[in-house]
């Protein structure tokens, strides 16, 4: 077995969860056996998918937990805080060995007695020697005072260092790679070589603690407009995504949809309807589905990984061998289902023929890494190998070719624990044996192993991501009626902290029109809106949007969803350059032969002017009243209208627009500091018996 390296290249967000894809090399000759090794124990085992570029194919998966205990790797620090440590303690080293060499230099004497007889030398020659000695010692004793500063001053940069990242380290949490003390996952691959030369693997596996939001940013230039794409990400599954490839989906990867079932639609003669849907058989000659597999890979391996510990030295230099045939099954009284707490006669349950091999069905499998099924209340171990028969040996007392059973006696059964069996309704606990299995073609139990502290651990962190709320503004709450990835232009990095993290992800060109909007009749001010089409190939979804014209903010409006091609409107607010007031002049008419009808006239005067040094287009909004239907009492007729308007209605997709009635508007074209006037008339009949709900009161 030989373990690689793999490093994360993309990684793909969807609105609950994530999926990582990471990259690993084999470089020749190719192992047979390859474990993956550092996956965080949030890996989804049945979410695991390969794909090699190479000659070699995968042909059997097994992703389990891995603790490597010690304790020693509960000291086991982070590269960047081991590098910090290591540098206090040269430094400390350093200041230590130099302030000793001072402490030498200072209480070296400078006279010493002359061990020898000779005759002393010159006074002069003494002096002189004297001088050049201190001279010397306080040359030295400077040198080493300057470099013992400078030692200290190093001292306390690395220990402010190692502060700092002790603090980081500290303060990251799961954001770090797993210690070797802690658990992890691994997945191991059985290859099946063909041909020389490095294999390039990738593998993929989900993960349930992520989410993602979106928000956008604006840049308008004149009709011009920068679109930027922006998210939110937030993930707790236990790795740093760093310098990845990040796709945003729309999707739901874990959402259930059922196919539909369409009739066939036939021409001719009535037939009788299909019948119910039943147990079928499984299909014969799945043999030959393996017949291409065989024939490019005539040596492949006939183990897997349920039957057989891989050993390194035996893809060296010889072909493998199938496994040895497993031992003759000796049926006890387990086997036979009869209770624990009846005896039972020796004789008589070694005297059930043994069944071969190859008449024992195979249905799940047991603890023991063997095969096990349940036919008929008779328990089977045809591919148990050594312990299965051992098993079987403890329960019948004897072994296989053990010269014959033993002496007749009554004798009470011991209480052995048997497997709980596997549910076989359990379909997503079935793998498909390897192909180098003798039993391939055959669905069979996963083992799996679930830890306490494991679950407990992943559950956490799927907790801490669903309940993080979002940041003001955002929204995540969109219909996946239209799933869509949103893919990063560079490589991004996302800590693993449960912490929202703003991320860039493209950024495209696109038009927009700048054009006003008043609606006088409910306030006097003109707003400016910028109509601005979707440059994305993808749909806007909910979110806030940033606004900036030529370079200064202007405000942070709301966009809701937009399908690919459309057309969002976003409020710059209002602009102060632009007045407008709105007049009304109204009375009443006596109408009809006898003078019994009254007639309600209204006259609408309207006044813009644009202050602005460039021109403007404006839109005016206003609304006439509306009878009911069927009722011939109340008329309204619209007189008069100077410039001619048009009918107007809010989108009938719009979210929480009212659904309006009598709608009007004029479009207006306003050169710089120009001056416009719009008037409109309407009359109101009603008969003399009736009077407008308020009042017959002019309209405010």
């Amino acid at each position: 077995m030989v373990t690689v390296e793999s490093q994360i290249e993309q990684v793909v967000v969807y609105a609950n969860g994530a999926r990582v894809r990471r990259i690993a090399t084999l470089k020749a000759p190719i192992p047979a056996l390859v474990r993956l090794a550092g996956l965080p124990v949030s890996v989804m085992e049945d979410t695991v998918r390969t794909e090699l570029d190479g000659p070699a194919v995968v042909t059997a998966i097994r992703t389990a937990d891995e603790v490597l205990d010690g304790d020693a790797a509960a000291q086991e620090e982070t590269p960047e805080l081991r590098a910090a440590r290591r540098r206090v303690a040269i430094a400390e080293a350093e200041v230590e060995r130099i302030g000793g060499a001072l402490e030498l230099v200072i209480r070296a004497a400078v006279v010493a007695e002359d061990p020898t007889e000779d005759a002393p030398a010159a006074w002069a020659q003494v002096v002189a020697a004297r001088r050049t000695l201190v001279t010397v010692r306080a040359e030295r004793e400077r040198g080493l005072r300057d470099q013992h500063a400078a030692a200290r001053r190093e001292l306390d940069d690395a220990r402010r260092a190692f502060d700092v990242v002790a603090e980081r380290d500290r303060r990251s949490g799961s954001a770090r790679a797993a210690k070797l003390h802690e658990p992890r996952k691994h997945v191991e691959l059985e290859l099946a070589v063909k041909g020389t030369g490095d294999v390039t693997l990738r593998f993929e596996y989900q993960v349930a603690a992520a989410r993602w939001a979106p928000s956008y940013v604006a840049r308008l230039d004149a009709t011009r407009v920068t679109f930027e794409l922006r998210a939110v990400v937030a993930q707790d599954t236990g790795e740093d995504w760093k310098g990845v490839a990040l796709r945003l989906s729309t999707a739901e990867p874990t959402r259930f949809a059922e196919l539909p079932e369409l009739a066939a639609q036939k021409i001719g003669r009535r037939q009788a309807e299909p019948a119910k849907r039943g147990f079928r058989p499984p299909p014969v000659g799945a043999d030959e589905l393996y017949r291409d597999y065989d024939r490019d890979f005539p040596r492949a391996v006939t183990t897997s990984f349920a039957k057989t510990k891989f050993d390194d030295s035996t893809y060296e230099g010889r072909a493998p061998t199938a496994p040895p045939a497993p031992p003759p099954m000796i049926m006890g009284r387990q086997d036979l289902g009869v209770p624990n707490d009846q005896s039972w006669d020796e004789e008589s349950s070694n005297a059930m023929p043994e069944a071969p091999l190859a008449m024992l069905p195979m249905a799940s499998r047991s603890k023991a890494g063997g095969i096990a099924t349940a036919i008929g209340g008779v328990l089977a171990a045809p591919l148990g190998l050594a312990a299965a028969a051992a098993q079987s040996i403890a329960r019948s007392g004897s072994a296989p070719g053990g010269g014959g059973p033993p002496a007749p006696k009554k004798r009470q059964a011991t209480n052995v624990e048997s497997a709980p069996p596997t549910p076989r309704l359990d379909y997503a606990a079935l793998v498909m044996q390897a192909p180098t299995a003798h039993d391939r073609g055959k669905l069979v139990a996963a083992e799996r192993r679930v830890d306490d502290e494991t679950s407990a651990r992943v559950f956490a962190g799927v907790t801490a991501i669903e309940q993080l709320a979002l940041p003001p503004g955002h929204d995540a709450d969109w219909d996946h009626v239209y799933d869509y990835a949103f893919a990063s232009d560079g490589l991004v990095d996302v800590k693993s902290d449960a912490a929202w993290h703003g991320i860039a992800l493209t950024s495209k060109s696109g038009t927009a029109t700048l054009h006003h909007v008043a609606v006088p009749r409910e306030q006097s001010d003109v707003f400016r809106v910028a109509s601005i089409a979707n440059p994305l190939d993808g749909p806007l979804l909910p979110g806030p949007i940033d606004v900036y014209d030529r370079g200064q903010f202007l405000v942070t409006s709301e966009i809701d969803y937009t399908p690919p091609g459309g057309t969002v409107e976003v409020g710059l607010g209002v602009d102060a350059q632009v007045k407008i007031a709105r007049n009304i002049e109204y009375h009443e008419e006596a109408t009809g032969m006898l003078r019994g009808g009254l007639k309600l006239v209204h006259a609408i005067t309207i006044d813009v002017e644009n202050l602005a040094p460039r021109a403007i287009e404006l839109e005016i909004r206003e609304r006439v009243p509306v009878t009911r239907e069927g009722d011939d009492d109340v008329e309204v007729l619209i007189g008069k209208t100077d410039p001619p308007w048009e009918p107007w209605a809010p989108d009938a997709t719009g979210p929480r627009e009212a659904r309006l009635r009598g709608g009007h508007r004029w479009k207006l074209a306003i050169a710089p500091n120009g001056k416009k006037l719009v008037r409109a008339s309407y009359e109101i009949k009603i008969a003399g018996k009736h009077e407008l709900v308020g009042g017959n009161r002019r309209e405010s």
